[in-house]
């Protein structure tokens, strides 16, 4: 498998599930036994990614335009250069509030199953 990813030519899927405007490109080229995956994410404005929780964390890395995000009943700001980490099983979600494109990097991380 190959270590390289042209993402620039790589085409946006539609995240699906209930999200509204949300697109992903994968990062991942292979998996990692360090329990990772990585996105580019696009929202577009009034995107909606909504209210979840999930059995793994996440790192969101804002690269472009403004949004929200939702956390345990907080509202975060998020701007270019800002970064939200969500614990496994908290209550999370975001949006695109800009008039512009929200484009960020996210990083699923999954814990490694115990050896027995």
């Amino acid at each position: 498998m190959p270590d390289f990813l042209d993402v620039e030519s790589s085409p946006w899927e539609p995240f699906g599930g209930k999200t509204k405007d949300i697109f992903r490109k994968s990062l991942s080229v292979k998996t990692f036994p360090s329990g990772f995956k990585a996105s580019l994410t696009l929202a577009k404005p009034g995107g909606e990614f909504p209210e979840h929780t999930d059995p793994y964390a996440h790192i969101f890395f804002i690269l472009e335009g403004e949004g929200e995000a939702f956390l345990e009943g907080r509202k975060i700001p998020l701007r270019q250069g800002t970064a939200l980490t969500v614990d496994a099983g908290q209550r999370h979600g975001y949006r695109n509030a800009g008039p512009a494109d929200l484009l960020l990097i996210t990083l699923n991380i999954f814990e490694k199953e115990k050896e027995k």
